[in-house]
């Protein structure tokens, strides 16, 4: 298979994945010939990219590092969550979430996540601007939980990282829409509304989940900057908490690969080029280089063109080595394919990927 952007999508490519619609069931199957209906579709839901199949590259299957049901479920979830929050429903029924309830939340994704020995995302995920507060609420739990293995913390400490990175901007219910939504620049006053959602969110949390302080924290500081340049409370380096610090990345590299109204998604190098400039202003660098080792730079699937003018296409992505993929040059595909690993020394020790490219 091979990754394709909507806007080059053609008349008869042969889908090589399943796309939901909004009430999660599917739109279009994998394995589907796509028509010029099709590509609209997809495209007004506001996907970014595809994968397709193609017989050049048979080999090339990307997976997701959670099971298909797995991800639907967490996304269900996080729409259910946010509009009971918003119904009022927890206020209503004065009731706190459970910890059984909370379980069946993160820990299918949590234990499916530490049970993949490549504990690597390498794969670009598919997800519409639609419904994308619940998408993005369900990949920011997915990224926290691989950044906190990768950092090493405890089975308890990521089951909460888990259910704050699931949780922590439900204090967006108390800001107005007008605002939350605004398309364009906000007011000085605009901003002020939305830094609130900090604090209430800290509280709503507090009050209605059985969610440990430090969980809380999430939805606390995870506009806190290393550099102390974030709000509500200016906090500095390790005085915002672990898991502030881990979804303030999580947060921003989640949003930035997401297609919006207004832009379309960085693909992850891009994304990560921004985190890394970052580092140690907005984000810290312990936590950058956690991320970094979890998340393919170039995913399998993405064509790329090298420094020397090469066109390749990257056919999978080693642990420890997010930035130098497997690659199979392009030209003369009809002959024993040349395939190049950029983790090898030898001659292409010093080989570079200049940008991606479209076939």
């Amino acid at each position: 298979m091979r990754y394709v952007t909507v806007s080059h999508l053609k008349d008869g490519m042969i889908l090589g994945q399943t796309l939901l619609n909004q009430n999660f069931g599917t739109m279009l199957s994998d394995g589907m010939q796509l028509e010029e209906h099709h590509i609209r579709k997809i495209n007004d839901l506001g996907y970014g990219g595809v994968y397709i199949r193609d017989p050049r590259f048979e080999d090339i299957a990307p997976s997701d590092i959670v099971k298909t049901d797995t991800r639907i479920q967490l996304i269900r979830s996080a729409r259910e969550l946010q509009q009971q929050a918003e119904s009022g429903y927890f206020e209503r029924s004065n009731i706190r979430m459970t910890k059984v309830s909370q379980d069946k939340l993160i820990m299918p994704v949590m234990e499916e996540i530490i049970a993949n020995p490549k504990r690597m995302l390498d794969y670009v995920d598919a997800k519409p601007y639609e419904d994308y507060v619940y998408y993005h609420s369900a990949n920011v739990v997915i990224l926290s939980l691989l950044v906190g293995i990768e950092m090493g913390l405890s089975g308890t400490q990521l089951y909460e990282l888990g259910l704050s990175s699931m949780l922590y901007d439900l204090g967006n219910i108390f800001v107005p829409k007008a605002i939350l939504n605004k398309p364009g620049k906000l007011s000085p006053e605009e901003f002020e509304e939305i830094k609130k959602h900090t604090d209430l969110g800290f509280e709503y949390l507090r009050n209605h989940f059985d969610i440990s302080i430090e969980g809380c924290m999430g939805a606390l500081q995870h506009h806190e900057y290393y550099d102390g340049s974030g709000y509500p409370n200016g906090l500095k380096k390790d005085r915002i908490s672990i898991f502030g610090r881990i979804i303030a990345i999580t947060d921003v590299y989640d949003a930035l690969t997401s297609r919006r109204p207004f832009r379309q998604p960085m693909f992850p190098a891009t994304a990560m080029d921004y985190i890394n400039i970052n580092s140690g202003t907005k984000f810290d660098p312990k936590v950058v280089a956690a991320l970094r080792n979890v998340v393919a730079s170039y995913p399998s699937g993405i064509c790329v063109e090298m420094a020397s003018g090469a066109r390749c296409i990257v056919t999978e992505n080693t642990p420890g080595f997010t930035d130098r993929p497997k690659l199979r040059l392009l030209k003369g595909l009809s002959r024993t394919p040349l395939n190049v690993d950029l983790t090898q020394s030898g001659i292409f020790a010093e080989a570079e990927i200049s940008h991606i490219i479209e076939l």
